[in-house]
């Protein structure tokens, strides 16, 4: 049951407001000095038929991020809301009908710039700005980026306003105290405190963000609000929390300060984010891993993929490869790689590991919009070599039936004759093949050192590593014309038959 208590003041009474000595550094004084700055933002929305006529003329030009209506209609931060299911209206007004929503954003610079979330202007076709003090200016918005969910918009900045500082959480530990400042579920401006409670947070694969984690209460309405220390700097846009029940369950997460202001310069200064292609899968080096590779110590990212028509195999670069530095950068993980390859512009210095040594490579990337574009089909065919044959040396393992390269293969998978490896013509359903990742129609090459020629030889690698408890397998492979690697951890495996 929620009880609202009201304490009423007489009318014409004035509250009681005695400062402490150490006025500047208690959280009432932080907030004093911060709130002004910090704003609601009312979104206008596009309508349900707006929405669809976009959304299909994306999907039509193969733009990458199609989402379908009830998708964009979830905010980030509420995924599990049942009242955000959206469903396609029932009648022509409410297809028509534009929509209203709010979120928070707070004035960084002299120019009246505001940062908030690309959730929160989504869809967007107006934009109004309400400040504490009860006045309400219209925004321009200037740019937005899906993938960091960072925008900015723009107003007439009120002279007697101050805007944030931003902060830097290089210099923020676990356990320092935070508070952030918003409008959740449509109050008016409110401020929550906690602790941060880690750092470099990745919320999902493919993530171009490092998060601070805290478990101040943020909830839905505090999108793109600031998450503040107690020197009142800006460390962190807070942008998503974690809940199965709704509401908040004490894990927040907000966009570290330095990398969203990095985000934010670049949305001013270009309105958009245009981002490097080196056109590679990778893995992180895992513990015990670069001793497979001849690494002294597990650094780095491994190529798992190379196909041949990207900027990073006409750089040299190939499977089995591992990145160390970009531009004389060390890479830190995997988050960090992500992030730099899609910063680098120009020619950029790579350099790899392979066990003959270091090599310094010089790539230069593509445009990540324009390569995704251009590569965009629709999944392959799932090859197989036609009617079973019981004499074509076949035999099953993990759940795969592996045929040797034959003539069927070498014309089915374009290889030259007398290639020679393994093909996965059948994969048993929730098979250990499978959940390790491998498909029908892969042909695999070579296991570790071992050239695959018969399936007896892919067994004898495979038992050999479970025989000695060793952590992983490296597999090589072809998979729709692209050379590709694979570790296969053998310490989840059960056996060779089981699946």
């Amino acid at each position: 049951m929620f009880v609202a208590v009201l304490i009423a003041m007489p009318f014409g009474a004035q509250a009681a407001n005695p400062v402490p000595d150490n006025a500047a550094t208690t959280l009432a004084s932080l907030y004093h000095q911060v709130s002004p700055g910090v704003v609601r933002i009312n979104v206008t929305k596009k309508s349900y038929d707006e929405i669809v006529a976009e959304e299909r003329a994306k999907k039509d030009n193969g733009e990458d991020f199609y989402l379908p209506p009830g998708e964009r209609d979830k905010d980030e931060d509420d995924e599990d809301e049942e009242s955000k299911k959206s469903e396609e209206p029932k009648s022509d007004w409410e297809r028509k009908r534009r929509r209203a929503s709010t979120g928070t954003g707070f004035l960084v610079g002299d120019e009246g710039y505001i940062v908030t979330n690309e959730h929160v202007v989504r869809d967007g076709v107006g934009f109004l700005v309400l400040f504490t003090d009860g006045r309400r200016l219209r925004a321009d918005l200037i740019g937005a980026d899906f993938l960091t969910d960072l925008a900015v918009l723009k107003v007439q900045k009120p002279e007697d306003i101050t805007p944030l500082v931003w902060g830097d959480t290089r210099f923020v530990n676990v356990g320092d105290p935070v508070f952030a400042v918003g409008y959740p579920y449509g109050f008016d401006q409110t401020l929550t405190s906690g602790i941060v409670s880690g750092k470099d947070r990745e919320l999902r694969s493919g993530s171009y963000n490092p998060y601070l984690q805290t478990d101040t209460a943020v909830n839905k309405g505090n999108s793109g609000g600031p998450l503040l220390n107690m020197d009142g700097l800006v460390v962190g846009v807070n942008s998503a929390l974690y809940t199965r029940s709704g509401g908040n369950e004490g894990l927040a997460f907000s966009i570290a300060a330095e990398h969203a202001k990095g985000i934010v310069d670049l949305l001013i200064d270009k309105g958009e984010i245009r981002r490097g292609w080196f056109g590679i899968g990778y893995n992180d080096i895992k513990t015990g891993v670069g001793r497979l590779f001849g690494l002294e110590k597990d650094e780095g990212m491994l190529i798992i993929r190379a196909p041949e028509d990207e900027p990073a195999y006409d750089a040299g670069i190939r499977v089995g490869d591992v990145i160390v530095s970009v531009n004389g950068e060390t890479v830190t993980s995997r988050q960090h790689f992500r992030m730099m390859a899609a910063m680098a512009e120009g020619e950029t210095t790579v350099t790899v590991w392979r066990k003959d040594g270091y090599h310094s490579l010089t790539l230069i990337p593509d445009d990540m919009d324009e390569a995704k574009s251009r590569r965009r089909a629709a999944e392959r065919d799932k090859m197989g070599l036609g009617a079973r044959d019981e004499d074509d040396g076949r035999k099953s393992i993990l759940g795969m039936d592996l045929v040797p390269a034959n003539e069927k293969a070498w014309k089915k998978l374009d290889l030259p004759v007398g290639t020679t490896g393994l093909v996965v013509d059948r994969m048993e359903r929730a098979s250990q093949g499978s959940q390790i990742g491998f498909n029908k129609g892969d042909f695999l090459t070579r296991a570790n050192d071992v050239v695959l020629k018969t399936p007896e030889d892919f067994e004898r690698v495979m038992q050999d590593a479970l025989d000695r408890a060793a952590e992983y397998v490296v597999v090589y492979y072809r998979n729709d014309g692209e050379d590709r690697l694979k570790l296969v951890d053998t310490l989840k495996m059960i056996d060779l038959s089981a699946y």
